[in-house]
């Protein structure tokens, strides 16, 4: 597979990362070319169609960085220069069939021969040029009409050259393209000729080499668990640096974006920004995709955003996650990962003939015997306080006591000795949640039910 996007020596090699999801065996060549061995990859994405559109996706994204988004082409073939004279002649097919290259290339025009490379460049191209004009005066105007000289025809003419495009011309030469190891740190510069004192300008010049430096993540499958940004000012050497850490490593381009709009809106831009670095710390992915190149948008995404910017300000907040104990100061601890018990579940309900099937979020907390709001510290309450409130029965809902050798265990500050838990309900009409400590007779207000 081969795809070009003219960027000459504006494109760096660590391209080739971002097309790592098609395959492990990537190669990049200049003047902005990229090779992909396909053939066993092919199949789990989808077929050739389905890979050339993501390719084409993936190099519409690049040329977005080089304003040049005419050049992007792509073809797919058994050879990689039959895969590069198909994309950069013009009217010829993307897909050569499997087994077919030769039939394919005999179509093609004589002008297809400069572009018959793959990862060997033309040592000169001008003597090629001279090869095509050679077989044009003898009237011949497609490659089918020269493969019937045989290859002492061809090296007696034009030597070391003319042994390689027969080779070429006939499928002969092999060109495998070995695994890519990306060696690059995920790291970007920049430098402004003209300093740059506002915050949505220099957005502007950020987004796109975070865009870039995020589609390498994706293509060695990888994560951002934080992004460091150092602004260097124009006068007495200034900086600002910004960590921008979502709450959990995630590839989410947007969610990034946002949290490094809200950092640059907090600094003072009056020493204009002369240059910038970008580095991203990563980590390895650790989600299931939906599909090969899709994944998964669901309001878990929408809470990993809520939960990056409260933590970006110094919030904390997240869900109360049951733990296995009876203490109720035990029994709850905030988290920040989306938890398991919002899992919608169906709920299922009949009416004469008819089914209607509604998604519940957490229906499993509607049997929960203990209120989902508990106080941190136990509210002791006056005899006529407790006078006032209405309990639901004499009895204890449940008593809790600790073992003899929590006794030993325990803090200072940890108070479980036995208790005796009541719902009660008060003047206004709130159901409570309290207890009687069996040693003082102390009755205490530890939760409400919401």
């Amino acid at each position: 597979m081969k795809f070009n996007t003219n960027h000459n020596s504006k494109l760096e090699a660590f391209y080739a990362e971002i097309f790592l999801p098609l395959s492990p065996r990537v190669q990049f060549r200049d003047p902005g070319l990229i090779f992909a061995d396909i053939e066993s990859t092919a199949g789990l994405l989808g077929g050739d169609d389905r890979v050339l559109a993501k390719a084409l996706e993936l190099a519409q994204r690049l040329s977005l960085t080089v304003q040049d988004s005419d050049s992007v082409r792509a073809a797919i073939a058994d050879h990689p220069y039959t895969a590069q004279a198909l994309a950069l002649t013009p009217g010829a097919p993307t897909v050569s069939p499997v087994g077919e290259d030769q039939k394919t290339l005999s179509q093609l025009p004589l002008s297809a021969l400069l572009h018959l490379e793959g990862l060997s460049p033309w040592e000169h191209p001008a003597r090629l040029q001279h090869i095509i004009s050679f077989f044009q005066t003898l009237g011949f105007r497609h490659l089918d009409q020269m493969m019937h000289f045989d290859l002492p025809s061809f090296r007696e003419r034009w030597g070391t050259q003319g042994t390689t495009l027969w080779k070429r011309l006939h499928l002969r030469e092999d060109q495998p393209i070995t695994p890519f190891i990306p060696l690059d740190p995920l790291t970007s510069y920049g430098h402004f000729d003209d300093p740059v004192s506002l915050s949505e300008v220099l957005m502007q010049k950020l987004e796109p080499c975070l865009d870039l430096l995020f589609l390498r993540l994706e293509g060695l499958q990888r994560f951002a668990t934080q992004i460091e940004i150092i602004l260097h000012c124009e006068y007495s050497k200034q900086q600002h640096v910004l960590k921008i850490e979502p709450v959990s490593p995630n590839r989410n381009f947007s969610l990034f974006i946002d949290l490094l709009e809200n950092k640059l809106d907090q600094i003072d831009l009056q020493n204009p920004v002369s240059e910038f670095e970008i580095t991203i710390f990563d980590s390895p992915e650790k989600i299931q995709q939906l599909d090969m190149f899709e994944t998964c948008d669901t309001g878990q995404d929408r809470w990993q955003r809520l939960i990056s910017f409260a933590k970006q300000a110094d919030v904390e907040m997240g869900f109360l996650q049951p733990e296995p104990s009876h203490f109720p100061e035990r029994s709850y601890r905030l988290i920040s990962d989306w938890p398991k018990t919002l899992s919608p579940e169906d709920f299922i309900s009949r009416l004469d003939d008819s089914i209607q099937v509604k998604s519940v979020y957490a229906k499993g907390l509607v049997k929960s015997p203990r209120p989902s709001l508990i106080l941190q510290e136990p509210l002791a309450l006056s005899p006529h306080f407790i006078e006032q409130l209405k309990f639901f029965s004499q009895l204890p809902s449940e008593r809790i006591e600790s073992a003899w050798w929590e006794y030993f265990r325990r803090s200072p500050k940890e108070n479980h000795r036995a208790r005796d838990y009541y719902f009660a309900i008060s003047t206004e009409g709130q159901l409570l949640w309290i207890y009687q400590d069996l040693e003082e007779q102390q009755y205490y207000l530890h939760g409400y039910f919401d």
